[in-house]
């Protein structure tokens, strides 16, 4: 579906919603964003638009705007029908959730988003609680990203290259693709992988080649207990966890997958955050120059310091 549709459907949802009345075809097509060309062809938009909505679940009321005169049918849709319901969600729809109001943060929606996030955890019947957190550093427009996700719905094999943390080579995979998330400002894929015959949890980042989809689709099934919360949690505890002191302002991407931030002074705050290795760890410390003071490892802050004596020597 092109962004185009998406927005026109948004805007016609919207409408929709927002009147207390029937809206006519007539008024549609003049207020709701999106519908333009020849009668003819918002006509055939406007069909098919609410075709969309209605496989979304969206029931749209039809009815006359006057009931006193067979004028032209207008259109609605009763706020109590669109509503979610409370309920007791899985950790599936915990994660779905979680990570659209997340997209909300730091936006006029920001209030929204809590006020979403309060009224879901509000129920006794949750389990999971609902936590959210801005991902407005991740990089939605990952490479592969879109078609990954295609490969999830159809439930069809995916193939790749991938580099794992220290490897100078990639390794092609073959993977059944179980669930995808993002977690501490990151994209991560957790599938199996079926030349290992065990599954594993792959960086976004790290894949190094096109993902080839198979044309064969439900060709596996997710295990009822599956959740990817468990993996991404597992995998990472493998690094090593870091503290240090960040200028105010500064330093984001490590602030986005930062396990606590704590305010030093008008200046810096400590943040504590964790790294995949010691090799990974000092390019990223060396990369923020003086914004960034680490504490500990103690290996960790020796090794920044000798190579800052090494730039020293060389340049002077």
């Amino acid at each position: 579906m092109s962004s185009a549709k998406t927005e026109r459907l948004v805007n016609l949802t919207m409408a929709l919603l927002a009147t207390s009345r029937y809206m006519q075809k007539s008024e549609i097509f003049r207020k709701v964003a999106g519908y333009s060309g020849t009668q003819e062809t918002k006509e055939r938009m406007f069909e098919r638009d609410k075709d969309d909505l209605r496989a979304l679940g969206i029931e749209i009321e039809v009815a006359s705007a006057d009931p006193l005169f067979e004028d032209e049918p207008g259109y609605r849709i009763k706020p109590e029908t669109y509503q979610m319901p409370i309920k007791s969600f899985t950790p599936t729809e915990i994660g779905i959730l979680s990570t659209a109001l997340g997209l909300w943060l730091d936006s006029s929606l920001e209030d929204i988003a809590l006020g979403a996030a309060r009224r879901v955890n509000s129920t006794a019947q949750l389990n999971p609680a609902l936590e959210i957190s801005s991902i407005r550093n991740l990089n939605l427009s990952a490479e592969g990203l879109l078609d990954m996700t295609k490969a999830l719905a159809s439930r069809s094999e995916v193939a790749f290259s991938y580099r794992k943390t220290g490897a100078t080579k990639s390794d092609n995979r073959r993977i059944n693709p179980l669930g995808l998330s993002a977690w501490k400002g990151e994209w991560y894929l957790v599938g199996e992988d079926l030349d290992r015959s065990d599954i594993r949890t792959f960086n976004f980042s790290r894949i190094t080649s096109k993902i080839d989809i198979s044309k064969k689709r439900d060709m596996y099934e997710i295990p009822s207990d599956f959740n990817i919360k468990d993996y991404l949690i597992m995998y990472n505890a493998e690094g090593i966890e870091i503290k240090a002191r960040v200028k105010k302002r500064q330093a984001e991407a490590l602030r986005a997958r930062a396990i606590e931030v704590k305010s030093l002074d008008e200046e810096w705050d400590e943040i504590l955050y964790r790294s995949e290795s010691n090799g990974i760890a000092l390019k990223e410390a060396l990369w923020y120059c003086d914004s960034l003071i680490v504490q500990e490892p103690q290996e960790l802050r020796s090794s920044i310091l000798t190579s800052l004596e090494q730039v020293a020597k060389s340049h002077g």
